[in-house]
């Protein structure tokens, strides 16, 4: 070989060995930018190829089971992750992601075991998703609450978004069985694959067959997502977003998506469109839902200054002008992503992946309780599924909920679904009828109303006939109540059941009606509105005792969760020690184990439960406020009750109770007049108390207690329906 052909063979020997990293390192590039670029197919592609040639690329497989992640490939997705299990020096994120993908399939223990991983980086976030997994598995154990088919005119493609016109539904669609007729040179390139806009007849008549474009040929608009139509007909909002692909992977930094409102044909087409004004560059706004006359507005969106990802926000439309955005607050919003809202009256319906669920979005359910809205309770299995569940629809007149999903058992990609309420067989009391002949002639007395007290005058001369008599400034009065002997033979008896004793000059005020509102409290010279407009919001304090606030126990402290609902299930064994009860403070919600008025019997209980493996529990020693505590299961019951805001499944079902009275302060509650009729429950609704009977196996037998309370004074006494943890009147059944 001569000189000059050997330096020829050097040269391309080492061209060669450049060459290599070079391309090696700009196919990684381009996969991550592509990657960056939400082009994922491309972006795996590469990083694919770029394994091929550098077998030890633990980021490639990281970055392939992101791309995966991403288009909602949750198998895929798995399959890359689980090779990085025993890499080291792996992303932070990755047992997070890696944790997220597990929970959609269904594979809670494992994904537990990531979350606890991840806790050492982010201990709140990671012991939120870790106790996540304890209520999935309560929710997928549950009879499912909803029958769910599916709607079908849903294709193999992305079908999303329910929207109501007259007797049609209208929906998003990325299909392609549908071939419109125009000039190809007339059809775009780039969008030729985006989403459109369908209508269908409703329900089960809902077929392919009568499947159709909104829009015509000549006024297609690509890339429009779900569109909301007021109900009076005449406005519409809806999405425009640049998404190309069908899994509608929604990120919290998305730009892609701006609101539109149009007027409405007769054919449910949009006219004079305009951008909604508060649409913010570089962030994204969307998944709009209007109110029956279309003057408010609710909406998800990314912007800043709110508690994190998307949040929800209202607008309403005053004098031709929609309001500035106001968020709904951290009841509703955390800081994952809560989208696609539905208001059905003062019901509201939408998707959150942070709220407790099955999987990835779960549907979740909040109305409005005295102007605020209620902390979100998740619909349960049926409805949701440990993938993806959004865009709820209520369709009232059918009483059906439409939703979105990507579950297993669909046609393809996201799927439309209807959900109807399995009822269940219950009791059900319309107009309750009793016999009152044993009663008719009893003396029993007439029931006062607020008005009447407050119209009365404050001090009235003592009746001789009364056999009252003072002793040391205290009035004794004998024959307060009827014998009970009496009534049920239907006479009257002057045997005294009883001695009270009251002050002279302290006269207690009167229990207050809950149909009583909105009066002036005359008797004590101020200006009093009192806050008992319904039985809605209120909850349990106290089973088999009352709480009279006194000023510090001590309690043991379990756990405090950070905008969560909590799930006590992990602590209901504890129960042998105490009542397990929960405060909401905020954002915060603490679970708490007592109380105890002795600090040494609550650091013997400390060193137990320690010993069972509640590592974290401590005793605090604070005033004890019955307004701001919720009981969540009770040593003392032979049922357990979780409560009116736990939504876990275990309940108590339908039971007849007695409301006797609500009180200011529950220290003006004569226990003794009523502990015979019944255990006795202390409810709470802000600054009131209200006491219940309970124990009754039927409405005669409560509804008996009901007329013996009447006699001994609680003339507001009626008999209510406790529907798991929620009391109700009669009068609504």
């Amino acid at each position: 070989m001569n000189l000059r052909l050997l330096r020829i063979t050097i040269f391309a020997l080492v061209l060669c060995a450049l060459h290599y990293p070079i391309q090696s390192q700009t196919l990684y590039t381009k996969a991550q930018k592509q990657f960056d670029l939400k082009a994922y197919d491309l972006s795996i592609d590469n990083f694919k190829k770029e394994l091929e040639t550098n077998p030890d690329c633990n980021e490639c497989k990281y970055m392939i089971a992101e791309a995966y992640r991403h288009q909602n490939n949750s198998i895929d997705a798995a399959i890359w992750f689980s090779q990085l299990e025993n890499a080291k020096n792996v992303p932070q994120e990755f047992y997070y992601n890696y944790g997220q993908v597990l929970k959609k399939m269904g594979q809670y223990d494992k994904a537990q075991e990531n979350f606890a991983m991840y806790q050492q980086f982010n201990p709140e976030r990671g012991e939120h998703f870790s106790l996540s997994c304890d209520y999935a598995k309560v929710l997928l154990a549950e009879d499912e609450k909803f029958r769910l088919s599916l709607y079908k005119p849903s294709s193999d493609q992305a079908d999303y978004g329910v929207g109501f016109f007259n007797d049609e539904i209208v929906f998003a669609s990325f299909r392609n069985d549908f071939v419109r007729d125009y000039n190809r040179n007339d059809q775009s390139k780039i969008n030729k694959n985006g989403s459109q806009l369908f209508k269908a007849k409703k329900g089960r008549i809902g077929k392919t067959a009568n499947t159709d474009y909104l829009l015509p040929d000549n006024a297609e608009k690509y890339n429009i997502g779900a569109i909301s139509y007021a109900k009076s007909g005449k406005t519409c909002a809806y999405t425009k977003n640049n998404y190309t692909h069908a899994g509608m992977e929604i990120f919290a930094d998305d730009q892609d998506m701006h609101i539109y409102i149009a007027e409405v044909d007769q054919t449910g087409r949009m006219i004079f469109e305009q951008a909604f004004e508060y649409n913010e560059i570089g962030y994204s706004t969307g998944f709009p839902s209007l109110n029956y006359e279309g003057k408010a507005m609710y909406f998800a969106s990314n912007r800043p200054g709110g508690f994190g990802g998307y949040d929800l926000y209202v607008s309403y439309l005053k004098d031709g002008i929609w309001t500035y955005p106001e968020n709904l607050g951290d009841r509703i919003n955390t800081e994952g992503n809560e989208i696609t809202p539905f208001l059905q009256e003062s019901n509201l319906y939408f998707a959150t992946d942070y709220h407790h669920g099955m999987g990835g979005f779960d549907i979740f359910t909040s109305k409005v309780i005295d102007g605020e809205w209620d902390y979100p309770s998740n619909m349960g299995n049926g409805v949701n599924s440990p993938e993806d569940d959004f865009y709820p629809a209520f369709d009232e007149e059918a009483n059906t909920l439409y939703l979105t999903s990507n579950r297993l058992g669909g046609r393809g990609e996201h799927d439309i679904y209807m959900a109807i309420k399995v009822v269940e067989h219950e009791v059900i009391v319309i107009n309750p009828s009793f016999e009152t002949e044993d009663v008719a002639d009893a003396e029993i007395p007439a029931a006062i109303s607020l008005e009447d007290f407050m119209e009365a005058p404050q001090a009235e001369a003592i009746p001789q006939e009364s056999n009252v008599t003072l002793v040391n400034n205290t009035t004794t009065v004998e024959n307060v109540n009827l014998d009970e002997q009496a009534i049920s033979n239907g006479t009257t008896s002057n045997q005294a059941e009883q001695v009270i004793e009251v002050e002279q000059s302290s006269v207690p005020p009167p229990a207050v009606s809950l149909e009583e509102m909105s009066r002036t409290n005359k008797a004590f010279g101020t200006s009093v509105t009192t806050a008992l407009e319904s039985l809605s919001g209120i909850r349990k304090v106290a089973y088999g005792e009352v709480i009279t606030n006194p000023s510090k126990v001590y309690f043991i402290q379990l756990a405090a969760l950070y905008k969560s609902q909590g799930n006590i299930l992990p602590f209901k064994k504890l129960v042998q020690y105490g009542n397990i009860y929960k405060t909401n403070q905020q954002s915060v919600t603490k679970i708490k184990l007592g109380y105890f008025s002795d600090s040494n019997q609550a650091s013997q209980i400390l060193a137990q439960i320690k010993n069972m493996g509640f590592t974290d529990a401590f005793i605090t020693h604070e005033p004890m406020s019955s307004s701001e505590l919720e009981l969540m299961v009770s040593n003392g019951q032979n049922n357990v009750d979780f409560g009116s805001n736990y939504s876990g499944g275990y309940t108590t079902g339908n039971q007849y109770k007695v409301r006797l009275a609500a009180y200011e302060d529950p220290i003006w509650f004569d226990v003794n007049k009523v502990k015979d009729l019944g255990m006795i429950e202390q409810w709470s609704k802000r600054d009131w108390t209200i006491f219940v009977l309970s124990g009754y196996n039927s409405f005669e037998d409560a509804n008996n207690a009901k007329i013996r309370a009447l006699n001994r004074g609680f003339s507001d006494a009626e008999v209510v329906l406790d529907r798991n943890g929620i009391l109700e009147t009669i009068n609504s059944h």
